[in-house]
């Protein structure tokens, strides 16, 4: 017995050990809510741990009588993606040239997406794509620099190159190559500015020395044919020309402007809860990473007028319980007759700054037992159409309950931003009593694709969350908070000090820097990041060629040939990556100069 007791209570302890070891590695779901009565307001979630957080969900409903408009968060300044003056304004923040703002745009660009077509039009406008999807192929990477440059008070344009598409920026004169698509730029023959396509066009070895990474983070070096399909793409001029096609979206004043009515929730989700994103095909791929969200709209009818929130004409014969005290809460006005046999009618409409993926209707509806007596439901898109019949009650009368899926009907009109439940009811006199055929309460719910990239996502430490709306009265808004802090794995160390000396009498020098340290038991250092740059803060490389990896947990790094330049001032800074993915930050930079005069090979 004593035996039996042991061995229970052993497997007891090393259950609760496993449930301790798997919180500790994921962490406990924290919320934070916040009740929201001013059009402006700021307040901080403090998140723990020793890496960021993983965001699981945002949460904003309507408690209020009124309608919320435009509801906007950010989040330590982060994540106004608004409008493209609030996203140009966002991404330039700092930048004092015209040049640092283009380097701006270009790295934001490359750094927020992955290859995929979304199948969108509107996608060509960088607020509709890094809001909705997060994905784009060389036309939209294009489209979107050529926005956000032109909001940010600079000239762009869009190059087609014949199996590749690409962007230019003047600045300081004269234009300058900025591919956002594969997250290059090629620096020209003096070795201090970025190449413009008339260059580019006449000289391909510029290319040839550059690199075209795939992924922001794996920076090596080319596989020969990858190289050799960028010389062609941009050396045959004859195939180049410049292209005003994409202005038609990205011109356009999209923006991410909602309401949410009385009694309406916005969730998002940091993943792909409800498995639902657009796509043209029968049976498609799934995006590399996408996430869903819902607008859940279940009014208190007894406290709200619905008609005020529905599409209506003052023939269409159709009142509610706040206007003349009548039930259900919204119902045929006056009873029709041989005389007025036309149906009473009503749609509710719903409008996303998202991409519509489904929808689901439950309701409960009545309708009295006459032989005029009928209430259909359609689904149908923007304007004023009659849509789809998704809904007939015909035959009998009383109280039903429906639950109808119209995800069938939101792919049919894909994509879509906005649709409506269009309502035709009727009801026949029935000896003198005052029933009404009409909808009683229901629950709308609208399923949304949306990119993770744009949520207001909390990061390790303080956050201060800034909520603003265009509501002028009064508003109340619950916004809550789901994250899961981590503790599971820690960063590497900063790289601050460097081996190297300050100065080479060489063009190709080696880099060399004391090894980060990982904080974990266990962790082994996987590979370093290595950037080089005429800047004294190394924002940006002086090449992509000259921002790569070293592929190890070597601490020394081999400058390229070709790119430096004899009696300049160079500056590096290195960062690196543990064995189990963990990035750790930019250590400090560091300098050096080459000698007065060093012979360079010519090409």
């Amino acid at each position: 017995m004593e035996l039996r007791r042991w061995f229970i209570l052993t497997c007891i302890l090393a259950l609760a050990c496993a449930v301790s070891l798997a919180r500790a590695a994921t962490g406990e779901l924290r919320t934070h809510t916040q009740i929201v009565t001013a059009g402006d307001i700021e307040y901080a979630i403090e998140v723990a741990g020793t890496i960021d957080p993983e965001n699981v969900e945002i949460r904003i409903e309507n408690l209020g009588d009124t309608p919320v408009i435009d509801p906007r968060l950010t989040v330590n300044g982060l994540y106004d993606w608004f409008d493209i003056a609030s996203l140009a304004a966002e991404i330039t923040r700092g930048c004092t040239t015209d040049e640092e703002k283009a380097l701006a745009i270009w790295e934001w660009v490359h750094w927020r997406r992955f290859q995929r077509s979304p199948n969108d039009e509107s996608a060509l406008h960088p607020v509709r794509a890094m809001n909705g999807y997060g994905y784009g192929i060389c036309g939209h990477t294009a489209s979107w620099i050529k926005a956000l440059c032109r909001a940010a008070g600079l000239e762009a344009r869009v190059w087609e190159i014949a199996g590749h598409t690409v962007s230019e920026v003047f600045y300081n004169g004269g234009w300058h190559m900025l591919d956002g698509n594969v997250k290059v730029f090629y620096l020209a023959r003096d070795n201090r500015t970025v190449a413009g396509m008339a260059e580019l066009m006449k000289d391909g070895w510029l290319i040839e020395r550059s690199i075209h990474p795939r992924d922001p983070w794996v920076r090596g070096n080319d596989v020969s044919w990858r190289n050799r399909e960028f010389v062609h793409y941009l050396t045959t001029e004859r195939d180049n020309w410049i292209s005003d096609g994409y202005d038609s979206e990205n011109r356009k004043n999209y923006s991410m402007s909602m309401t949410l009515r009385p009694g309406e929730t916005l969730t998002r989700w940091w993943e792909p809860r409800l498995a639902k994103f657009e796509s043209p095909d029968k049976d498609p791929l799934a995006p590399v990473r996408y996430a869903n969200g819902q607008l859940v709209w279940e009014p208190d009818l007894k406290k709200i007028d619905l008609l005020d929130y529905c599409h209506f004409e003052r023939w269409d014969n159709i009142s509610s319980r706040q206007r003349d005290g009548f039930d259900p809460a919204v119902h045929v006005a006056e009873f029709q007759d041989e005389s007025y046999s036309r149906p009473s009618r009503f749609d509710i409409p719903t409008a996303s700054s998202y991409p519509v993926v489904g929808s689901r209707f439950q309701a409960r509806v009545f309708k009295s037992d006459q032989g005029r007596d009928r209430l259909t439901v359609n689904f149908a898109g923007p304007g004023w159409g009659g849509g789809d019949e998704v809904y007939n009650f015909q035959w009998g009368g009383g109280t039903e309950n429906i639950d109808l899926l119209l995800d069938p009907f939101v792919y049919k009109n894909a994509p879509v931003y906005t649709y409506r439940l269009v309502f035709l009811v009727a009801s026949g006199k029935n000896s003198g009593r005052q029933e009404r055929s009409g909808l009683e309460s229901f629950r709308l719910v609208t399923d949304l694709q949306v990119s993770p990239y744009g949520l207001p996502a909390l990061s390790l430490g303080r956050n201060v969350i800034r909520w603003r709306d265009s509501l002028p009265g009064e508003r109340k808004v619950r916004i809550t908070y789901t994250w899961r802090e981590r503790s599971d794995n820690t960063p590497p160390g900063v790289v601050d000090r460097a081996v190297s000396p300050d100065r080479f009498g060489t063009l190709t020098p080696i880099l060399e820097w004391q090894p980060a340290r990982d904080p974990d038991k266990g962790d082994g250092l996987a590979d370093y990041q290595v950037m080089l740059s005429l800047r004294p803060d190394c924002r940006w490389p002086l090449s992509p060629a000259t921002y790569r990896n070293v592929g190890s947990a070597d601490c020394r790094w081999q400058v390229p040939e070709s790119f430096l330049l004899p009696a300049t001032t160079y500056y590096w800074k290195v960062r690196a990556r543990d064995s189990r993915g963990a990035v750790g930050k930019w250590g400090d930079v560091f300098s050096f100069k080459t000698a007065e005069k060093i012979e360079q090979a010519k090409r």
